[in-house]
């Protein structure tokens, strides 16, 4: 394993603790307000899944295609797919700067939740056509606990 695959593991964690940091965060400052507590999980979410993607795509991209279980495709991680997840974590960060308030933040979390569930269809589609990986596996996984927490906590934020 290169230097550069253990920061992309690395990154892998950090993203998937991020949204716990989320959750907990929601229900520690939330104030028992279903809207607070959805737009805390929506903010530190998005900017921990695609701000630390959009860091690994910028600096870490060799590294990243083989533990995403693309092999040595450098390819599969294109410039704009980069500033796509930049793109969305300085939106999110600049709509909780300007406080623009639950249904932007509701927004902005839903483009990046409808992404990695297309993003786990293609990694289990891949781990089906080619060989399967941690993360071919894992990322359908977590992206239902994902979709999950988000009805949980969305759910009573929309009442």
């Amino acid at each position: 394993m290169t230097a550069s695959t253990k920061i992309n593991r690395f990154l892998e964690i950090m993203r998937w603790a991020g949204v716990a940091l989320g959750i907990f965060f929601a229900f520690y400052l939330g104030n028992n307000n279903p809207q607070s507590q959805f737009s805390i999980f929506a903010i530190l979410s998005t900017v921990f899944l695609a701000g630390f993607t959009a860091i690994e795509g910028m600096f870490f991209r060799e590294g990243g295609g083989k533990v995403a279980g693309y092999g040595d495709q450098g390819e599969a991680w294109r410039r704009q797919s980069r500033m796509h997840f930049l793109a969305i974590t300085v939106t999110m960060i600049f709509a909780w700067i300007l406080n623009w308030g639950f249904y932007a933040y509701l927004g902005i979390y839903m483009v990046l939740l409808v992404f990695f569930t297309f993003s786990s269809v293609n990694h289990f589609y891949t781990g089906l056509k080619e060989k399967f990986v941690i993360n071919t596996i894992l990322r359908p996984i977590l992206t239902i606990l994902l979709w999950v927490m988000t009805i949980y906590l969305l759910l009573p934020a929309l009442k």
